[in-house]
């Protein structure tokens, strides 16, 4: 199979290249929020005795802070690259928002496993 029978060509890639840039917008929100309640879960520290692993805590709440960012900027870059090459960004578009999601969820899992006895 060639190279050219996989590109997207008319309506599909209009509706590709808008599709996958309205998932990326709308995941980047998302994510905003999501930064804002790690930002706010450094308050758990606050629950923490002395039995807290205090590099547990630190290191997921590092990762829910920074790594869904980066995923999101790399992805973003790489579902571009798809749009012009004129393939199908789309399934791009959704794996990074759900990887930059599940990421942040190991994160703040994280951060919740570092102190024990930990209740909302």
């Amino acid at each position: 199979m060639d190279d050219d029978d996989k590109r997207l060509t008319g309506s599909a890639r209009g509706w590709d290249i808008g599709i996958s840039v309205t998932v990326l917008c709308l995941g980047a929100v998302v994510l905003v929020i999501t930064f804002l309640v790690a930002l706010f879960g450094i308050m758990m520290v606050s629950a923490c005795s002395s039995e807290c692993s205090a590099g547990l805590f630190v290191g997921g709440w590092l990762i829910a802070m920074i790594l869904p960012f980066a995923l999101l900027v790399a992805g973003t870059i790489w579902a571009i690259v798809f749009m012009v090459r004129a393939r199908r960004a789309l399934v791009i578009a959704i794996a990074t928002i759900v990887v930059a999601l599940a990421v942040w969820a190991g994160g703040i899992s994280m951060m919740i496993g570092a102190i024990p006895g930990f209740t909302w």
